[in-house]
């Protein structure tokens, strides 16, 4: 079979894991796969090494004319690349490039993923006559394509609930890992931090942006250890973004900068996770995070924000809601002001940390759904939907 796999840019993103995963997949099995990227370069991603892609913009364009124009541009680039190709299957991953997949002419199956909740994902558009714009473009492209992948329970029951999309249409496949590789890697030898023993690691990794709302774990942090004077504890961000100075700034703003560490993004973060004693995801929201797949196969206890914790990944949903806490401030935050959900958070901390009847019932709710936790299994559902010619 021959795939074109669309996205919207490569750079560290969990979808753009994905697609090169199943990029690599699809050619072990003897299939065809080009990537069409929407805006980016050679060179931009060490993914992309030995990875046959095709560009179709340098840059993504912000003005709205100017993307408009783009936009145009991009659906006749990949159109014409379709007509050379012939694919059996195009498969797609983010909005952007959900919309050219569904606009673009072909016999091809067609399957459009969403990894995130698209709702709270667009709070941030104010204006009223561009929010119901943008609902109803969500909500035309998704009801015209029979195979829409969500990448959780919640990613599909905010599609069906605030933007009209048919249940049927709409298949959850989870963001699986592969646990041998993860558990190989985290062997390796960290070269630029040194792990102390006796001291209780807390980490978090992602981008520092305000999705992933890191300053909401700093103060919730900051509550912890000033609160209980806690001298073994320490916290540890492993990154890069755009917030990453103010981040820092608020560290020590709050007087805990000799607790925090920032480590800069690393291919290979399992071999700093492994010494992690609780794992923390701060995100306001997420589909589902490849990064709690990973501390899970590492089993590593976690907790973190009702919108970014799945909670099928847990057999008992009562235990899951004491995992969790409801983010309330949905804006970057920069001050050393305390919000009621980051009070919470401090608490779930000390109880990720010190409780150890707790920790343990953490890893053993998840254990079943870790028992599944393989990206084959993964990618043979993602394969399911490919070879299924009659929805299109």
């Amino acid at each position: 079979m021959t795939y074109i796999l669309v996205i919207d840019h490569i750079a560290t993103g969990g979808a753009e894991r994905i697609l090169i995963d199943y990029y690599h997949y699809l050619e072990a099995k003897g299939c065809k796969v080009c990537v069409f990227v929407l805006s980016g370069h050679e060179g931009q991603s060490q993914w992309t090494n030995g990875v046959n892609v095709i560009y179709g913009s340098r840059i993504d364009e912000d003005n709205i004319i100017r993307k408009t124009v783009q936009q145009t541009a991009l659906y006749f680039k990949l159109n014409r690349l379709v007509k050379h190709v012939k694919p059996d299957v195009v498969f797609s991953f983010l909005e952007k490039s959900n919309l050219l997949t569904s606009i673009v002419r072909t016999k091809a199956v067609k399957v459009m993923t969403v990894h995130n909740v698209l709702s709270i994902q667009y709070t941030k558009v104010r204006d009223g006559f561009v929010r119901k714009a943008l609902y109803g473009m969500i909500r035309w492209m998704y009801n015209r394509c029979g195979n829409v992948v969500a990448v959780s329970k919640q990613v599909k029951d905010d599609l069906v609930a605030s933007f009209g999309i048919k249940s049927d249409n709409i298949y959850v496949i989870n963001n699986y890992v592969n646990r041998g590789d993860i558990r190989k890697k985290s062997k390796d030898t960290t070269d630029n931090f040194v792990f102390v023993d006796g001291v209780r690691y807390i980490m978090n990794v992602g981008r520092f942006s305000n999705q992933k709302a890191q300053w909401k774990l700093l103060k919730a942090f900051s509550l912890y250890v000033k609160g209980e004077n806690k001298d073994n504890v320490h916290l540890v961000l492993m990154g890069h973004g755009e917030y990453i100075d103010r981040l820092k700034q608020l560290a020590d703003s709050l007087g805990i900068s000799d607790k925090v560490t920032f480590l800069p993004f690393n291919v290979n973060p399992y071999k700093y996770m492994k010494h992690a004693h609780l794992f923390v995801l701060s995100s306001i929201y997420e589909g589902f995070p490849i990064v709690l797949a990973e501390a899970s196969s590492l089993r590593i206890p976690f907790v973190g924000t009702r919108k970014a914790v799945p909670e099928e990944m847990f057999d008992d949903k009562e235990f899951w809601e004491t995992c969790i806490f409801d983010s309330t401030t949905l804006n970057a935050d920069f001050s050393t002001e305390i919000h009621d959900d980051e009070r919470c958070l401090a608490a779930l901390l000390k109880k990720g940390v010190e409780d150890e009847a707790f920790r343990n019932k953490i890893l053993k709710h998840t254990s079943q759904w870790e028992s599944c936790n393989d990206k084959l299994i993964q990618f043979c559902m993602y394969d399911e939907l490919c070879e299924n010619r009659e929805k299109r």
